[in-house]
């Protein structure tokens, strides 16, 4: 037999070592989902601190307080631009990201929009189901089980959120931070995800 002859086993051998290399690549998703974790929980805990401590309105807090979302998208400019230095393929979880995350941003534009326009609370109120939609989808893909936890408890907050007013609805906002991105951010870090 011809040493150069075609080997069913060892092609399959070299696919699946292949495979197997792919599933322990990292996203860096955890990154992002920790920083813009942050910077959403610090955004609805001072407009909630600034509802219930009247005193806040109008001060430096109030006023500058979009000052963070420039920060954050800094940070994730100068996160990516290392990563692409290191970067030799994009992982497939890595564009699942991208899509939804582009898709959560999208949604949550309008309904800011809307907000303004119909001067109500609708985006405030909808976040915690939002962003909790869309990480509980995306732990469901990638088979990341604080993902998927965080992104039910993030949906249940948005019921409460309807439900109540609006100081209650920031409050709600914050805490699914915590449990969609934050959390499941931080658990992240451990695994291939």
């Amino acid at each position: 037999m011809d040493k150069n002859s075609f080997i069913a086993e060892n092609s399959l051998r070299t696919i699946e070592a292949a495979i197997n290399e792919a599933k322990k690549s990292k996203t860096g998703a955890s990154f992002y989902y920790i920083v813009w974790g942050l910077i959403l929980l610090i955004n609805y805990t001072l407009h909630y601190l600034i509802i219930i401590k009247p005193i806040l309105k109008g001060t430096i807090i109030d006023t500058f307080i979009w000052l963070i979302f420039p920060i954050g998208g800094l940070l994730s400019y100068l996160n990516k631009s290392k990563d692409k230095k290191k970067e030799t393929y994009v992982p497939h979880l890595e564009i699942v990201y991208l899509f939804a995350f582009t898709g959560f941003a999208f949604i949550y534009g309008i309904l800011s929009f809307a907000s303004t326009f119909l001067s109500s609370s609708i985006s405030i109120m909808f976040f915690p189901l939002i962003i909790g939609s869309t990480v509980y989808i995306v732990g469901g893909i990638s088979k990341h089980k604080p993902s998927i936890i965080g992104g039910i408890i993030s949906m249940l907050l948005s019921v409460v959120s309807i439900l109540s007013i609006i100081e209650i609805q920031y409050l709600m906002a914050a805490l699914s931070c915590i449990f969609a991105c934050i959390i499941p951010g931080i658990t992240m870090k451990k695994s291939n995800v």
